[in-house]
This record gives structure tokens, sequence and C-alpha cells, in this order.
């Protein structure tokens, strides 16, 4: 009699969580995506949300690691790519 109350309570578990599972999977999907910016000391795509960050010239910038943003925090104009364009007043 247990095992036939078990193999019950599994059998009505089961589409739950079936339910439960598919409920989750469209919550990832309707999350926002995920935001990417260039580490600008080595070059690779990070996480925002993430991966640790400073602050120059009012601009934010992220790294793949503490050591690149510590790389970057002891000299940040020689990671920075200007923009050359012509600034002159005509």
């Amino acid at each position: 009699m247990k095992i036939r109350n078990l193999a019950l309570a599994l059998a009505l578990a089961a589409p739950v969580s079936m339910q439960f599972a598919a409920a989750q999977d469209t919550k990832k999907k309707e999350q926002a995506p995920v935001k990417e910016a260039q580490d600008p000391v080595c070059g690779m795509m990070v996480e925002t949300a993430t991966a640790p960050k400073s602050e120059y010239k009012g601009k934010s910038y992220y790294f793949c690691s503490i050591d690149e943003k510590k790389e970057f925090d002891k000299a940040p104009s020689t990671y920075i790519k200007v923009d050359k364009k012509d600034t002159t007043k005509k």
C-alpha cells in the first residue's frame, strides 16, 4: 500500500514540478539582456553587472579581474582610446 501511495504522490508531483520549471524558464527569458562592456586593459568582454568597475572622467570602465582594474587605476589615460574628432572651431 505504501508503494502505491508513493507512486501516486510522485505521479501527481511531476506535473507541478514541470510547471514550476517552465515558469522559471519563462522568467529567465523575460529578464533584461545582459549588458556587456569591453575591458580596456585586455580587451575581454565582461558583464557589467558583476565586473569590477572604475570611474574615470565621468565614464564607467569594467574589468575582467581586480588585477586589470588595479592596472587601469594606476594610469587610466594609457588605456583609453581618444576619439580623434576635429574639435577646432570654425
